[in-house]
């Protein structure tokens, strides 16, 4: 089935403060009250952005790391509930049966909505991280939202099987350094192209654990077309409206 109405979405290319989470959530909280502002549904934001993609900082820093019901999203909690916006974070966790995972919380206006975490780890991540699984899509104003954490993106069945659960959107929290302009365009257009929805990445700004992003945190079409992405690796806030007439060609009745 077709969504109903657009879905407004803001991609958070912001620059985290490496291991310091209650900075990282003051400032998510106020991305998520100005894109709230700007009239958006849903808020995303870059890999482990509530610590900044910091591997040699995160294996010495226990409390760089959170738990699923960690006290310290509570003014995320509050900004979501505040002004009707669902956010995806992403942070380095440790789960309730103590796996650490890169995950990504979701949290809605009415409370928490799960956590996805990371599949597919780099290899780089392997020796501080246990793989885990997506969670299903979830719904944010009649749309069907997934879940891809950067490397996961670069799977073709990762993605297929958000789309078969019924995915409409496929949002990837990402680290794209500044050589992988052409890969981050090729990688979301393919998995929008391939599956026939909207794809979109969240990625960082300026630099984090050593690496210089690219920017272009944006948006592709299920034709695989950019909708909308950032010129440069600035700071900034993309927001782009999803049409639910941009999917009828490829739904059957």
């Amino acid at each position: 089935m077709l969504p109903s109405t657009s879905l407004r979405i803001a991609l958070a290319q912001q620059i985290a403060i490496a291991g310091d989470v209650d900075a990282n959530v003051t400032r998510a909280a106020s991305v998520i009250a100005a894109a709230a502002a700007t009239g958006a549904h849903l808020v995303a934001f870059p890999e482990v952005f509530l610590a900044g993609y910091e591997l040699a900082l995160l294996a010495r820093t226990p409390h760089a790391w959170i738990q699923e019901d960690d006290a310290r999203l509570e003014p995320i909690r509050h900004a979501c509930a505040a002004t009707g916006v669902t956010a995806i974070l992403s942070a380095a966790m440790r789960t309730s049966s103590g796996a650490k995972v890169i995950g990504a919380p979701v949290i809605g206006p009415s409370g928490d909505v799960g956590v996805s975490v990371k599949e597919y780890l780099h290899s780089s991540e392997t020796t501080l991280f246990s793989a885990g699984k997506p969670m299903a899509p979830f719904e944010v104003n009649g749309w069907r939202v997934a879940v891809a954490l950067c490397f996961d993106a670069t799977k073709p069945d990762h993605a297929e099987r958000a789309a078969r659960a019924g995915a409409d959107l496929y949002l990837s929290c990402a680290l794209y350094d500044d050589t992988e302009v052409r890969r981050a365009d090729l990688i979301h257009g393919a998995r929008a192209m391939d599956n026939r929805i909207f794809s979109a990445l969240a990625n960082y700004a300026g630099t984090t654990g050593g690496f210089r992003s690219c920017g272009m945190s944006g948006v592709w079409g299920p034709r695989g077309d950019v909708v909308a992405h950032a010129t440069d690796a600035s700071p900034t806030i993309v927001v782009a409206n999803l049409e639910p007439e941009a999917l009828r060609p490829f739904r059957s009745a």
